[in-house]
């Protein structure tokens, strides 16, 4: 007899004497068991969904255990009811649906199912077999913390002995399938909460990107995208700040520095760099990334597009200015335009008359500075009105290069006094422009003028450039060789009153004039320098009419 039988074997009648029957089964050895363990190990992998898991562990408990047959019943981690069962043979009827765990199979394990729990599950005082034509059995609940995932129930065929040490393998085996069946279900909840989170971030309405700690674009979600053009696969692993102008760059360096050391910043504006050139104003506010250890492993931006209400103050506080500067310009014109006339128109025939007589030189000198500053005064209040009264012309199409080369004409004096050379690089395929032909011929005399003003005598090169842009408008780049403008003087260019010439050469009002003509003809004026090298000033315009203006 082997030793199975023996210590299944008794020295009573009855029930001992049927087990003096029965047929031990071999237990299986201990380099078996660890292969089986091993291979499981290899085998099973988080990603796997429940079932598979079942599967693959039933698999090899049938290889390592046989002539035993097994039913598995998962279910619910959130509702506990009955969702899938696996069984190695025909079940008896109505045992699929009907889940019983034995109270000695509780009290095993420590689990306490209360009296008046409404789960799939009841508790019995002895285990009834599951499988048609089965012998003994046990079962084994298979645990997800206090939550019960599972039952594993084991039979074994009539005639059939266990060995002794069958529980307990079983018991050992089934507490690993617990074991991968609760780390399948965290990795699923993990994965569903990553692209949870990741779709509502995606489809917020704020943009937002993420950036890890070396300041590489980790996330963009698509309101980002569409604010600033650019494709997904454009920033994804580039560098955050690389992508900003150096101005908007030094701001935000200390934004992103807090951030890592765990301070958020909120309502930061800076200007965001779009895929066509231009620029969008938003408010960034930033927050920290943690790891599950609490440290900084990135920062989250989220921006709020504040462009058009920026525009719409801009356009109030330039509105009311005009307001102002009408009144002023009536009343200054009509104070001053007639008796200032007299003095031009005195001053000058005194002055003709004096070199006609060649008169003392200092009294010519005199008289001339009186006509200047005469001429002057005049211009300054045609500034004002051009400034503060719309034109009433009506746009039509007009070629961009004869309106370059008649301000060139205009300021050919300036430009020989000068000495500077120009330097012109037409793309002579763009199409017209519409506007009000001589106020476009206004905005590129000033901008010669200026750039001409800028230039050192005799050594000046002013560049003329004009292309097209992918968003069916064009540009005219009038680039100068000057000494450049700081950043400060750059960021105040265009407002009114404002200039960087020195005492007596400008009013401060050519430059915020070109801005309102541009403006007003929907387009744009932007301006880049760079101290000690020149100034580039890109007037953008448009190649198509107005709707709403009458002649489109």
């Amino acid at each position: 007899m082997s030793g199975a039988a023996r210590r299944n074997g008794s020295n009573g009648n009855g029930k001992d004497a049927d087990r003096r029957s029965e047929v031990a089964l071999a237990a299986p050895g201990p380099d078996d068991v660890l292969a089986t363990v091993l291979e499981l190990s290899r085998a099973i992998t988080v990603d796997m969904h429940a079932d598979e898991v079942v599967h693959s562990y039933i698999d090899r408990f049938k290889q390592l255990l046989p002539e035993r047959s097994f039913c598995v019943h998962l279910f619910h981690p959130q509702t506990g009811e009955l969702t899938s069962v696996y069984a190695t043979g025909r079940l008896s009827p109505g045992r699929r649906e009907r889940v019983e765990i034995t109270r000695q199979a509780l009290e095993r394990h420590g689990v306490t199912i209360p009296a008046d729990s409404t789960g799939p599950i009841d508790v019995v005082d002895h285990y009834e077999p599951m499988f048609v034509g089965s012998g003994q059995g046990f079962d084994v609940p298979m645990m997800d913390g206090e939550r019960i995932a599972g039952l594993l129930a084991v039979e074994y065929a009539p005639g059939m002995a266990p060995p002794v040490d069958d529980q307990t393998l079983i018991v050992q085996l089934a507490l690993q399938l617990g074991s991968a069946l609760r780390n399948s279900r965290l990795h699923r909840e993990s994965v569903y909460l990553r692209d949870y989170l990741s779709k509502l971030l995606d489809n917020a309405n704020a943009p937002i990107t993420v950036l890890g700690r070396d300041g590489e674009i980790s996330f963009v979600n698509r309101a980002f995208l569409a604010l600033t053009s650019f494709r997904r696969d454009e920033l994804m692993g580039e560098d955050w700040l690389s992508l900003l102008p150096d101005g908007e760059r030094r701001r935000l360096l200390p934004v992103y520095i807090n951030a890592l050391r765990g301070e958020p910043s909120t309502n930061v504006e800076v200007r965001l760099p779009r895929r066509d050139g231009s620029v969008a104003q938003v408010a960034v506010n930033t927050a920290s990334i943690l790891s599950p250890d609490g440290d900084v492993e990135g920062v989250i931006y989220i921006f709020r597009d504040v462009t058009e209400l920026r525009e719409l103050e801009e356009q109030v506080i330039h509105a009311e200015k005009l307001a102002t500067l009408g009144q002023l310009a009536a009343g200054v014109v009509h104070e001053l335009n007639n008796p200032l006339t007299s003095i031009s128109v005195y001053g000058d025939y005194l002055l003709k008359k004096s070199e006609a007589d060649e008169g003392d030189e200092r009294d010519i000198e005199k008289l001339r500075r009186i006509v200047s500053s005469a001429e002057r005064i005049l211009k300054f209040t045609r500034d004002l009105v051009t400034y503060a009264r719309p034109s009433t012309e009506r746009p039509v199409p007009v070629d961009v290069h004869e309106l370059v080369e008649q301000a060139v004409v205009f300021c050919e004096h300036l430009i020989d006094e000068t000495g500077a050379r120009v330097e012109r690089n037409y793309d002579e395929s763009l199409p017209p422009v519409y506007g009000v032909k001589g106020q476009l011929v206004q905005v590129f005399v000033n901008l010669v003028t200026n750039a001409c003003h800028a230039m050192p005598l005799g050594a000046g090169v002013l560049t003329l450039e004009t292309v097209p842009r992918h968003d069916g408008r064009l540009a005219v780049r009038v680039r100068d060789s000057g000494k450049g403008i700081t950043e400060d003087n750059l960021e105040r260019i265009f407002e009114p009153f404002y200039t960087t010439k020195g005492e007596g050469k400008g009013t401060g009002l050519g430059l915020s004039i070109v801005k309102n003509i541009v403006e007003q003809h929907r387009g744009s004026i932007d301006v880049s320098s760079e101290v000690g090298t020149g100034t580039t000033f890109e007037v953008v315009l448009t190649c198509r009419a107005d709707p709403r203006d009458p002649a489109g």
